[in-house]
């Protein structure tokens, strides 16, 4: 039930994504010249799908109790799938026939020659159009029949009140957080100013609010201040509502009932500023301490304008903030920031234990499946408090262990529960922009406990990029607009940093708890799916768009029934990601009967393709079938040979290459790829590269260039690549035979570039150390650069550059066998 809940609100967020992409006029008008009837039909199109989300808010809210409002909005996603791939047909065909130069006025003259005759692609297209418009009216024809209602406002759900605390035993493990939050409230600000504020930060049901009612009520606290006040103030932060809430309880105790009746009349009738100048009045000189609980506003001028009624207090006034996004925190605080982490799975069970059990010894069976059940919980206190209100009322060891074996999230529908879990997560899903929401739900593909590090993440973007689920944004590269949602997604809790790693020099990283990671599941619904250790693929519906495995010799056998159960998968991805997680196992064998039919039968929709870490030598030719493919992973597979069609893969954006140990040529057309914007082939061993590369001005990733044994000319290529960032490697120096063509290479002016290996190979006979000299001298990068590396240098001395002041970020440079 829970999946029912929120697969119409990831639903919103692709409608309105696709409305976004939605192919421009002009560009129909060349690819369909002369058919204003079909224009007509994208139109109609777009009026259909605008009518359908009218209904979505009264749609997401009676899906929870009526399956076939469910059923309804899944079939109507399927549709708006169906209707993207549509558009990315036609911008497909539309950058062919440019890129072709094919007019629209020669298309013209074809169908003015023959009337009667509609060629094939214009054909397709129509009746694919025409086959939406016939679903989109059977959805719409339902909405009478289901109850749904156009214009229905959005009836969030709301986040439920904490409850107050009992007395302090009530509260498990916050004992360090609390001395924290106490001491810095206790202590003078640092930066002199009369108001200082302390945000508390965690995710949703961590326990913010439950810290910060133990913090107000310590009578150190009680003592110190002299007015505290206490607001909750959620999704609306109305400066006017919030204002008048303090200042009402300010006055209550500063006059006697009568008077404080004539005040309150009076305040009746302020506007903000009156309201601000006589709350202003009413706090002068008097130590205060607020609690504003579960903010969402990161919109700082909002926040300036609250906090000017209340900046007249005393020195050493302070106000507490909890809140789920380090957006929030920062706009309020520049100073300090308390994040509330998970809680230990001892004092998850003492909470446990006290809801279920009211502090009396637990029976030994229940407690050893108990203890199991909270550690499910992931530290997260609310779903703990969740599960032992549902287990309260049974001692039957066997529903103990159907919990123990059961969803979480649906539990609590099943059980008929009052559910706290879902409306504490929802409400942060809820606040994401639609573009996020999408992004965020794509990561359902991945397992529980995954985790995430640098390469991950900068290939997540790079898959988000392949589903077109990031949106331009002017004067930002399309990386960088991903960047930017991923930092979103981790300020506002969704992912966290993991503590595996934290003892050791290994980097960052981040994981999403358990509960996020249901929620992810449940808003994708039946249209993503993980293939893993004991999984099949049985429970794959032909609705399926994203499809993940592990790596492992089994998966090639559970996938051979792929190809018959769906026909419009987007994602197929090999997990994990990156090499530093994998143990040691067999590689999964795909045979090249096996691929050919996958590239033909479902191929045509694919946009992610990853066979990273497998058996794999062959690939077939209809590996060009999947025209619409943006991100190819063929890393550490031993393929000998790439085939020449994938040159015509115009749309690919991401092509991993790397450690593929038998590989040593590349396509010699592929810069015909004209679109690709990282291309990684470490550890690969090239003999040399494509020809004309300069043409694939796109590139933002090149790891190696190799300068083949009568290539070395070809170093000037790079001059054309002006966006080249992260790393470049380039090896086979030492066949560099003009130094004029280094110099048009032009790396000094590559100011994205924060690594560059330098590479001479072979062995130290005939040696023209003032070539040498020169050359590297010609290799000078931009200043920005942080890390240089060089290797096989055979010079007798180093340039001025190598070691210049000028280059003040850089953090590291290595010399390997240098003479």
């Amino acid at each position: 039930m829970a999946v029912e809940l929120v697969s119409g609100a990831l639903l919103s967020g692709f409608i309105s994504v696709f409305f976004e992409r939605l192919v421009p006029q002009d560009v129909m008008s060349k690819l369909f010249p002369g058919k204003g009837d079909f224009v007509k039909l994208l139109k109609e199109l777009k009026v259909k799908l605008r009518s359908a989300s009218k209904a979505l808010n009264d749609a997401e809210e009676k899906q929870l109790t009526d399956k076939d409002v469910k059923e309804w909005l899944d079939d109507l996603t399927d549709v708006i799938y169906r209707a993207d791939f549509l558009m990315d047909k036609i911008d497909t065909e539309a950058s062919r026939r440019e890129r072709e130069g094919e007019s629209a006025s020669a298309a013209s003259k074809i169908l003015n020659f023959i009337p009667r005759s509609v060629p094939p692609f214009e054909k397709d297209v129509i009746g694919e159009v025409q086959e939406i418009l016939e679903n989109l009216d059977l959805l719409l024809d339902q909405t009478t029949h289901l109850g749904l209602k156009e214009g229905v406002p959005n009836r969030s759900l709301q986040r439920l009140p904490a409850p107050l605390v009992g007395k302090e035993s009530d509260v498990c493990g916050r004992d360090q957080d609390k001395e924290e939050i106490i001491e810095l409230l206790l202590s003078d600000d640092a930066t002199g100013k009369n108001l200082s504020v302390i945000p508390i930060v965690g995710l949703g049901g961590v326990g913010k609010t439950t810290l910060a009612q133990l913090v107000y009520r310590d009578s150190r606290v009680q003592q110190r201040f002299d007015l505290k006040v206490w607001v909750t103030v959620s999704e609306d932060f109305n400066v006017f509502q919030i204002t008048k809430v303090i200042f009402e309880k300010v006055i209550y105790e500063k006059y006697d009932l009568v008077e404080l009746q004539s005040e309150l009349n009076k305040a009746q009738k302020y506007d903000l500023f009156e309201l601000q100048s006589e709350l202003n009045k009413a706090v002068s000189g008097k130590k205060l301490f607020f609690v504003l609980d579960d903010v969402w506003n990161e919109d700082y001028g909002q926040w300036d304008g609250l906090k000017s009624a209340f900046e007249s207090g005393a020195p050493g006034s302070k106000i507490i903030v909890t809140t789920r996004s380090k957006v929030v925190a920062s706009t309020m605080s520049k100073v300090t920031m308390h994040e509330l982490q998970l809680v230990s799975d001892e004092d998850c069970w003492g909470i446990f234990k006290r809801h279920v059990f009211d502090d009396n010894e637990a029976p030994a069976e229940l407690e050893e499946i108990g203890r199991e059940i909270v550690k499910r919980c992931k530290g997260l206190p609310l779903a703990v408090k969740s599960l032992a209100g549902l287990l309260r009322s049974t001692s039957n060891p066997e529903e103990w262990r159907e919990v123990l074996n059961s969803d979480i999230w649906q539990l609590q529908f099943q059980k008929n529960l009052n559910n706290k879990v879902l409306p504490a997560l929802w409400l942060s899903y809820q606040f994401l922009p639609p573009c996020l929401k999408r992004c965020f739900a794509y990561c359902s593909i991945f397992p529980k406990d995954y985790q995430f590090g640098e390469s991950d993440m900068k290939k997540i973007i790079w898959l988000w990029m392949a589903e077109g689920l990031l949106q331009p944004e002017t004067g930002k590269k399309i990386e960088e607009v991903g960047e930017k949602y991923l930092q979103t997604l981790i300020v506002r809790s969704f992912f966290q940093y993991s503590s595996q790693g934290e003892s050791t020099m290994e980097e960052p990283k981040f994981v999403m708890h358990d509960i996020v990671h249901d929620l992810a599941m449940c808003i994708s619904s039946e249209f993503s799916f993980e293939l893993g250790d004991f999984d099949d693929l049985h429970d794959l519906t032909t609705k399926a768009r994203h499809l993940s495995y592990g790596k492992g010799s089994e998966v090639s056998t559970k996938m051979k029934g792929l190809t018959s159960r769906t026909k419009s998968l987007r994602t197929l991805l090999a997990l994990p990601l990156s090499k530093r997680y994998l143990p040691q196992i067999d590689k999964p064998a795909f045979e090249k009967s096996f691929l050919n039919e996958l590239f033909l039968k479902v191929g045509g929709c694919l946009r992610v393709l990853s066979l990273s870490l497998s058996s794999t030598t062959e690939l077939p030719e209809s590996i060009g079938n999947m025209k619409y493919l943006r991100y190819l992973d063929l890393s550490r597979t031993e393929v000998k040979e790439i085939p020449d069609s994938i040159c015509t893969l115009y749309n690919l954006q991401t092509l991993l290459l790397s450690e593929c140990e038998q590989l040593a040529q590349l396509p010699t057309k592929l810069a015909a790829l004209v679109n690709l914007r990282h291309l990684d082939i470490r550890g690969t061993p090239l003999k040399e590269m494509p020809h004309q590369m300069c043409k694939m001005r796109s590139l933002h990733t090149l790891s190696n260039f190799v300068l083949g044994k009568n290539d070395g000319w070809r170093i000037k290529e790079l001059g054309e690549l002006l966006l080249l960032e992260g790393s470049l490697c380039i090896s086979g120096l030492q066949n560099i035979v003009d130094v004029r063509d280094v110099l048009e290479a032009n790396l000094k002016n590559k100011k994205f570039l924060s690594e560059l290996i330098l590479k001479w190979d072979g062995d130290f006979n005939n040696i023209d150390s003032r070539k040498e000299r020169e050359v590297l001298e010609a290799l000078q990068p931009h200043t920005d650069l942080k890390k240089l590396e060089i290797r096989g240098y055979r010079g007798t001395r180093f340039p001025d550059w190598v070691g210049h002041e000028s280059f003040c970020n850089m953090a590291e440079v290595e010399l390997r066998k240098c003479c």
